[in-house]
């Protein structure tokens, strides 16, 4: 310990003398280990700690088999998974929904998932107050009882107490508050930042439920049994489906067992990989750099070595001395690494929510020190031992003997720089052409067409008080007394009055505009058309009122756009987008052909007439697949029917163009409170400020791949500077004698850059390999970009190239500028 200790003090008086070097290396591995420790640290808490719950790791998600992630299957199959299991120590499940809170100052809309009443045991959880669900209250027409969320429950009902026993309404209905859970439970997580505030309902099962197998609206969770793997689990499973009765195409129902914490992390899961992945490049550079520093100051202590071989010091105590000055540039920077990945961390908490899962969990933990104590180790390894190796490889006598006049291009070290810094070049142009392909990518969404105009266009939602939710939707039974519909009682005297209002051009309400995440489906049948059981046409589902596409800016391609004047009293009509005008009609004309739409299953008992064709908007994702979409009078959906409570009876939104700046949120406030009071409106955005939300991943990515290129950039530049430089102090001697002989200036000069032109060259060779060898693991990055971008890569050519020109113009013109008589003199 003393001998260490010795050494490290020996160490900080080397370092202090060359403090410019000190500096470069320093921050060259704060940045390396800093930025590593901080997406270790992102990767430790999403993916890697468990998740708050019991037996976390034996959770498990079981969805349909054909569809990856989360799927949503029926309660008919939950049950049977339940009931024949014998794998499953519980199996339990939810339903995503979303409901309306009455509280003091109003309607509230909040996310209101609907789950067994077996979850929270399985899960392991307790309630802060009161308690959960009782098998009374799961049972069809139980109890109406709610458990509210703390943050509800504090920013609401201000954290009273006595909650527990009073009544709230939720979605026009009282119940009855039986507990509050804490803030630390998010479950399911999928619903996202919203369930902070948001309430938990039991699962009562609906008719619908209990008979319809294809009733698809609820996820099931199960926790495995003690010493049960996947493959066994998949294995029952199998067993289960093959059991059930075959669907109405003879498909036999297929499950798929997946690690809960896997489906919840699944889409960041690549991402988080791949950024530490191109850090790693970096800190890998950063190395190369400190060790290029370190062999250039070797270099310039040969003498100093020498005599202390001389004088009896080993090759393993000389070799320690360069391993500590490496060990003490490594412990500067893994301490400087923390504070910057703190800082980090601090941003990433920054992020729009949703971003990423689990986000709130973020923190650096004991895992994380450890992998940076390693990180340390690791670092001194590969930056110091270059350097000790030359050290205990050095011949003292030769030392002394030249007074470093021997050392040229083709010495040992001189190939280890060039080596080094030719191995930086190759993983910033991996960097490099990364940040291209991302960079075209993002250019192709930015000019990708989205259907519609999103300038001065403003959207928000508004649910009724009694918001039916998409849970319990059942066909009703009314009788000769059919209710008036929520769309001829509110939404269009609301939608006239907000068309009057100052400054706005026009408005719409359409349940489910582009880019808002609400995704309502149906099965449907083309009239007329012999049925295909094995392949029915499904498409996307959506109520609209008039003036729609004119307030979207989207052209009608044919036919006509749905008007207020198509009413329960008119024909039904339909209008249907591109996407399914080409998928279903391809040859064919679509006008006048009519949709099923389910008949009696669904209460949607006429069939729908095609009038126009709507041009494609941009459904879920900016880039993405347009699927094919139906719109649908928001006054012919039948009140009686399943889609009205989907569509219309839950929630839905509006669109507002304005003909300049106008306070739309402010405005449209105004409006319901008005004419509609007891609706709850929410989330104003811009549509604007839809799309930069949406491609907000992407552009995150390339600024962060980008600033990783950058920073590798300029330690190549700095490594090609020390390298070319250091190459021309050590060749004066050599570089006087050519001058003395005839060359010219211009000569040595070209000479230099030649040389700094080969390293650059080899790195290139190199990391174009590297690059279409890793090419397909970045594909499924891309939008309308191959792997392989001719334009990306001869940028990248270029640009390094260049840089790598410039990076050696000062040392050939300091090896230009050597006076021959003077370099002869020097000893």
């Amino acid at each position: 310990m003393q001998t260490l200790l010795h050494d490290l003090r020996y160490a900080v008086r080397q370092l202090r003398k060359t403090p410019g070097l000190t500096v470069l290396a320093v921050l060259s591995l704060t940045l390396g280990i800093g930025a590593n420790t901080a997406i270790f640290t992102i990767i430790e808490s999403v993916l890697l700690r468990p998740l708050p719950y019991a037996h976390a790791d034996r959770l498990v998600f079981i969805g349909p088999g054909d569809k990856p992630g989360f799927g949503s299957t029926s309660w008919l199959n939950y049950r049977d998974v339940a009931a024949q299991s014998k794998l499953l120590e519980y199996a339990a499940g939810y339903s995503e929904d979303v409901s309306v809170v009455e509280g003091k100052d109003g309607s509230q809309s909040v996310v209101a998932p609907r789950v067994t009443t077996n979850l929270f045991s399985m899960l392991g959880v307790h309630p802060l107050l009161g308690r959960t669900f009782t098998d009374a209250e799961g049972q069809t027409s139980g109890p109406a009882v709610v458990l509210l969320s703390e943050g509800l429950w504090r920013q609401t009902f201000g954290a009273d107490p006595n909650i527990v026993g009073q009544v709230v309404k939720i979605g026009g209905t009282p119940h009855t508050v039986i507990g509050v859970m804490p803030e630390s439970f998010h479950f399911p997580e999928g619903m996202g930042p919203d369930l902070q505030k948001g309430v938990w309902l039991p699962v009562q099962p609906t008719g619908e439920m209990l008979t319809e197998r294809g009733y698809h609206f609820f996820n099931v969770v199960a926790d495995l049994r003690p010493g049960v793997r996947m493959a066994q689990a998949q294995q029952e499973l199998d067993a289960i489906g093959a059991h059930i009765p075959a669907k109405d195409n003879g498909d036999v129902i297929r499950f798929r067992a997946t690690s809960y914490q896997e489906v919840l992390t699944g889409p960041v899961r690549p991402v988080l990989y791949g950024l530490f992945g191109a850090l790693a490049l970096v800190l890998v550079i950063a190395c190369a750099n400190v060790s290029n520093l370190l062999i250039a100051r070797c270099l310039g202590r040969q003498q100093e070595f020498a005599v202390r071989a001389a004088l009896g010091g080993g090759r393993w105590r000389l070799a320690r001395q360069m391993l500590s000055e490496g060990l003490l540039l490594s412990l500067i920077g893994c301490g400087a690494g923390v504070m910057l990945a703190r800082a980090a961390v601090i941003a990433v908490s920054k992020l729009p929510e949703g971003t990423i899962p689990r986000a709130d969990s973020i923190a650096i933990h004991w895992t994380v020190v450890l992998v940076l104590a390693s990180i340390a180790i690791v670092v001194t390894a590969l930056s110091s031992l270059l350097p000790a190796l030359l050290v205990a490889r050095s011949n003292p006598q030769a030392a002394l003997q030249s007074a470093s006049r021997g050392l040229g291009s083709h010495s040992v070290s001189g190939k280890l720089s060039g080596g080094l810094v030719a191995g930086e070049v190759a993983l910033s142009t991996l960097l490099l052409v990364g940040t291209g392909l991302l960079f075209h990518t993002l250019w192709n969404l930015e000019k990708s067409q989205l259907g519609f105009d999103a300038a001065r266009v403003t959207t928000f939602t508004a649910m009724p008080a009694d918001a039916a939710g998409f849970s319990g939707m059942a066909v009703s039974e009314a009788g000769g007394n059919t209710p008036v519909s929520v769309a001829t009682l509110t939404y269009q005297p609301v939608l006239d009055r907000i068309r009057q209002g100052p400054g706005i051009e026009s408005a719409a309400l359409i349940t489910s505009p582009p880019l808002s995440g609400v995704d309502l489906g149906s099965s449907f049948e083309i009239v007329g058309q012999a049925k295909d059981p094995a392949n029915r046409p499904e498409a996307r589902m959506s109520a609209v009122s008039g003036d729609y596409a004119r307030t979207m800016g989207t052209p009608v391609l044919r036919g006509r756009m749905i008007g207020d004047g198509d009413t329960e009293t008119t024909p039904f009509v339909a209008v249907i987008n591109q996407a399914l005008a080409k998928k279903y009609f391809a040859d064919r004309d679509p006008l006048g052909k009519q949709i099923d739409l389910g008949g009696k299953h669904t209460g949607m008992i006429t069939p729908y007439s095609i009038v126009g064709v709507l041009a494609d908007q941009v459904d879920s994702n900016v880039g993405g697949a347009v699927r094919p979409f139906i719109l649908l009078s928001q006054h012919q959906i039948p009140t009686t029917s399943l889609f009205y409570q989907a569509l219309l009876k839950t929630v839905v939104s509006f669109v507002v163009k304005t003909r300049g700046e106008v306070p739309v949120a402010a405005e449209m406030r105004s409006v319901f409170h008005q004419t509609a009071p007891g609706l709850a409106v929410e989330d104003f955005q811009t549509m604007e400020e839809a799309v930069q939300k949406n491609t907000f991943s992407q552009k995150l990515g390339l600024y962060l791949v980008g600033s990783f290129a950058g920073l590798a950039v300029v330690m190549v530049v700095a490594g090609l500077y020390g390298v070319l430089s250091q190459l021309v102090s050590y060749r004066r001697r050599e570089i006087g004698v050519r001058m003395a002989l005839g060359a010219t200036r211009r000569s040595v000069a070209q000479m230099i850059v030649r040389q700094g032109s080969m390293v650059i060259g080899a790195g290139l060779g190199v990391g174009l390999l590297l690059s279409v060898a890793t090419g397909r693991w970045v594909k499924s990055f891309l939008y309308q970009v191959q792997p392989l971008d001719v334009l990306t890569y001869v940028s990248v050519v270029v640009v390094l190239s260049t840089i790598g020109l410039i990076a050696a113009l000062l040392p050939a013109r300091k090896a230009a500028s050597i006076e021959p008589m003077q370099a002869l003199r020097e000893d």
